[in-house]
C-alpha cells in the first residue's frame, strides 16, 4: 500500500512539474518575441522560408561589409580632395598673380671698396655693365708679368668660379671701353657676366672689392622656396594611420626636402700670384688642409689650388665630396644629393714692408761756379711685389712753363733757358724680378731708377750716381748756373738748375679667399622626363641608393559592390606631381640665376600651366571616385533597408497578437500554480468535511 501511494505522489509530483514548466516556456517563448522581434532563434521553427532567409541574412552581411570599406575610403578620398585643391590654387596663383615675375628687376651695387686708393681706385659703371648673379667681385691688380714696367694685370673674381684678367697700363692705353674698361667673365653661373670699370688710378699692386644683388629676385627665391616647403607639407599630408600620397608604404613620410641638390661650393682664391710665405687654409667638414707658399714657388694661384686640392683629395678618412680645380677656384660637389658639407677658408699674407722715401735735399746749391747736387733716401728692410717707386726730375718753373714772367721781370738777360720740362722715371716690382731676387731692396729700386734716368731721350740735364751706390740717389746737374742770367750787380737771377721728387706708392698684395654656395645650375633642373613606375622622382625619401619601388606607386583599392572594385587615392610619385615641382624647380632656378631668368621663367610657367591641367585631371578622378563610392553606399544603404523588410516579414511578429497571448499565458501560469497550492493543501479530514 505504501508503495502504490508513493508512486501516486510521484505522479502528482511529475504533474506538477510538467504543468509549470510547459507554462513557463510558453510565457517565455511569448516574452522573448516581444522583446526581440523575432518569431524564434531556431531556424527550423521557419520551415520553408528558413533558406530565403539565410539568403537575406547572406545579402545583408555581404552589403554592409561594403558599406563599411566604402566608410573607410571616403574620409581618405575627401582629404585628398581637400590637399589637391590647395596644390591647384598654389599652381594657378603662382601662374595668374605675378607672384613669379617676368624679370628679375635691377641689380643693386654697394659701393666698391678700394684697399689702397693709392695704389688703385676704381668704380663700377652700373649702367654700362651687365651682372648675371648675386655675387661679391674682388679686383686685384699686380705688375704686368707680361707687359713692360707701369702695366699691370688686372684680374676680377666674382666668388663663384667666374675670373678674367686684363692688362692696362694707364699712361699708355686710355678707356677704350666707352666710359670704362669691360671685363667680361668667364666659368661659373656668372660667365658672360660685363664689369665696366672706371680705373681712376693704377699705380701699384691693391685690391678692390664689391658686391652685386638682385633685390626683386631674392624676394621671388624666398617665395618659391617658401611654396615648395608648402608642396612638401602637401605631400605628406596624414590621415589617421598612413600618409595620403604613401602610397602602401603607409608609415613612410614619402617626400624629402624639395630643395635638395648636390651642395656645390666654390673656393676662389682671389688674385694671381701669392708671395713666398703666404699661408693658405681650406677647412671641409672641420678637417683642415693648408699650404704654405715656399721659397721658389710655385706662386701662381692656380698652382696653389691644385695644390690645396691634391691634399683634400687625400685626406683620410675620405671625404663624401668630389673635388676639382679650375683656374685657381677650388670646385666641392657633395657625393649624396641628400648630405650636406660645411666649407670655410682663409689666407695670411706675408707681412708687407712699408716703403718710403725721405725728402729730397740740395747738398750743394749751384752758383755761377758750382753744380747743383740733391739726394733722395729709399726707405725699407725690403720691397714687395707691386711697390711703385717714381722719380721726376723737373727742369724750370712749372708755373711759367716758357719763362716768359722770367723775361719780363729780367729783361736784360737772353732769351735761351729751356722750357719746363719733366724727366720722370718709375719702377714697380714685378713678381719676376722679385721672384728670381733680383730685386728684393730698396738699393736694387735705386739702381733700376738709375738704370731708367740714364736711358731717357732726349738725355735730362742731370747726371745718377753710378750704380751700386745704394739706396740714396745722388743728383748732379750737368753745368752751373748760366753765367749770362745775372742782375746788374752780376748776382745769378736764377737760384736752382733743377727740383727733384720722388713718391712711393706701397703695393698691398694682400691675396683674399671666397666661399660660396653656387646656386641650382641648369643641369640641376634640367627638363628631364618623367620617371615611370616603379622608378622613383628624386624627391622621393627612399630616393638614393635604392631608385625603385612598386610600393610608391601602390593605390589603395575598396570592392564598393559585387564585380566593382575602386583603385582610389593618389601617390607622391604621380607625374602631375612631378611636373609641379618641376615648375617650381625652375622658377627656383630664375630666382638664382639673374642672368638667364628670362629662359627659366618662360619654362616654369610653361610647366606650371601643365602642372595645373595634370592636377585638375588627377582631382576629377578623385571626384568620380568619391560620387561613385557616395553612390554606391546610398544605393547599399537602400538595399539593406529592402531586406530588412523582407527578413522582418519571415521573422517578424505581430506585437498586438504575442502581447495578447503573453497575458493569457500569464494568467494560465498563474492560475496553475494556484491550482497546485490548493491541491497541497488537500486531506481526508478536508474531504469529509
Amino acid at each position: 500500500m505504501s508503495t502504490i501511494s508513493q508512486i501516486g505522489t510521484y505522479a502528482r509530483y511529475m504533474g506538477t512539474v510538467r504543468t509549470l514548466t510547459n507554462t513557463q516556456t510558453n510565457v517565455d517563448d511569448l516574452t522573448r518575441q516581444l522583446t526581440t522581434g523575432k518569431k524564434s532563434t531556431d531556424l527550423r521553427a521557419f520551415g520553408a522560408d528558413t533558406q530565403q532567409l539565410l539568403d537575406l541574412r547572406s545579402e545583408l552581411v555581404k552589403r554592409e561589409n561594403y558599406i563599411q570599406g566604402i566608410d573607410t575610403a571616403m574620409p581618405r578620398l575627401k582629404a585628398t580632395d581637400t590637399t589637391l585643391n590647395a596644390l591647384e590654387k598654389i599652381a594657378s596663383d603662382w601662374q595668374t598673380n605675378n607672384l613669379l615675375p617676368f624679370q628679375p628687376g635691377p641689380p643693386s651695387i654697394t659701393a666698391v671698396h678700394n684697399a689702397n686708393p693709392d695704389g688703385m681706385k676704381v668704380t663700377v659703371n652700373a649702367d654700362t655693365s651687365t651682372f648675371k648673379q648675386n655675387s661679391r667681385f674682388t679686383v686685384t691688380a699686380i705688375p704686368s708679368q707680361t707687359a713692360g714696367n707701369g702695366s699691370y694685370d688686372i684680374t676680377v673674381t666674382d666668388g663663384l668660379g667666374g675670373r678674367t684678367t686684363r692688362t692696362i697700363n694707364l699712361r699708355t692705353v686710355p678707356p677704350d671701353d666707352g666710359k670704362g674698361y669691360n671685363f667680361t667673365m668667364s666659368g661659373g653661373p656668372g660667365n658672360g657676366a660685363v664689369v665696366n670699370l672706371n680705373i681712376e688710378s693704377l699705380a701699384s699692386a691693391s685690391s678692390s672689392t664689391f658686391t652685386v644683388d638682385f633685390p626683386q629676385a631674392t624676394q621671388t627665391l624666398d617665395r618659391v622656396e617658401g611654396a615648395m616647403r608648402d608642396i612638401r607639407q602637401y605631400l605628406n599630408e596624414r590621415f589617421g594611420d598612413r600618409f595620403l600620397f604613401a602610397g602602401s608604404r603607409y608609415g613612410t613620410e614619402p617626400v624629402d626636402d624639395l630643395l635638395s641638390q648636390r651642395q656645390h661650393s666654390a673656393v676662389t682664391l682671389n688674385g694671381a700670384i701669392a708671395d713666398e710665405g703666404d699661408y693658405y687654409e681650406v677647412t671641409v667638414n672641420n678637417q683642415v688642409f693648408s699650404y704654405t707658399v715656399p721659397a721658389g714657388g710655385p706662386y701662381n694661384i692656380s698652382a696653389i689650388a691644385t695644390q690645396l686640392t691634391s691634399t683634400i683629395n687625400a685626406a683620410s678618412p675620405a671625404l663624401p665630396v668630389t673635388v676639382t680645380t679650375d683656374n685657381g677656384v677650388i670646385n666641392l660637389i657633395s657625393q649624396d644629393p641628400k648630405q650636406s658639407f660645411t666649407v670655410s677658408a682663409r689666407v695670411d699674407n706675408r707681412t708687407i714692408v712699408d716703403n718710403s722715401t725721405d725728402d729730397p735735399t740740395t747738398t750743394t746749391a749751384p752758383t755761377l761756379l758750382l753744380q747743383q747736387v740733391d739726394q733722395v733716401t729709399l726707405n725699407g728692410a725690403g720691397v714687395d711685389i707691386g711697390d711703385t717707386f717714381e722719380m721726376t726730375v723737373a727742369v724750370g718753373d712749372p708755373e711759367d712753363i716758357y719763362n716768359r714772367k722770367y723775361y719780363s721781370e729780367y729783361p736784360d738777360v737772353p732769351e735761351d733757358l729751356p722750357p719746363y720740362q719733366e724727366y720722370k722715371v718709375s719702377y714697380t716690382v714685378t713678381a719676376a724680378d722679385f721672384q728670381s731676387g733680383a730685386v728684393t731692396s730698396v738699393s736694387n729700386v735705386a739702381d733700376r731708377l738709375r738704370q731708367q734716368f740714364a736711358a731717357l731721350s732726349p738725355a735730362p740735364p742731370v747726371t745718377l750716381d753710378a750704380l751700386g751706390s745704394g739706396p740714396s740717389i745722388v743728383l748732379t746737374s750737368d753745368n752751373p748756373l748760366p753765367a749770362t742770367h745775372v742782375d746788374a750787380n752780376g748776382n745769378p737771377t736764377r737760384t736752382s738748375v733743377f727740383s727733384t721728387a720722388m713718391k712711393v706708392t706701397n703695393g698691398t698684395l694682400a691675396n683674399t679667399v671666397t666661399v660660396a654656395d653656387l646656386p641650382p645650375m641648369a643641369d640641376m633642373v634640367s627638363d628631364v622626363p618623367y620617371v615611370g613606375q616603379p622608378n622613383l622622382p628624386f624627391y622621393d625619401t627612399d630616393y638614393g641608393g635604392w631608385n625603385e619601388n612598386v610600393k610608391a606607386w601602390d593605390k589603395a583599392k575598396v570592392t564598393a559592390d559585387d564585380g566593382l572594385s575602386i583603385t582610389y587615392g593618389v601617390v607622391s610619385t604621380d607625374p602631375a606631381f612631378q611636373t609641379l615641382v618641376s615648375a617650381f624647380r625652375m622658377a627656383r632656378a630664375a630666382a638664382a640665376n639673374p642672368g638667364d631668368y628670362d629662359t627659366y621663367v618662360t619654362r616654369s610657367l610653361e610647366l606650371m600651366s601643365q602642372a595645373k591641367d595634370e592636377l585638375r585631371s588627377v582631382h576629377a578622378k578623385v571626384a568620380s571616385d568619391l560620387s561613385t563610392l557616395e553612390q554606391k553606399k546610398t544605393m547599399h544603404k537602400e538595399a539593406n533597408n529592402n531586406v530588412v523588410e523582407r527578413i522582418a516579414k519571415i521573422e517578424g511578429i505581430d506585437e498586438t497578437e504575442v502581447s495578447a497571448r503573453l497575458r493569457t499565458a500569464m494568467n494560465a501560469q498563474e492560475a496553475a500554480y494556484t491550482v497546485i497550492g490548493q491541491t497541497q493543501k488537500l486531506s481526508l479530514l478536508n474531504y469529509i468535511a
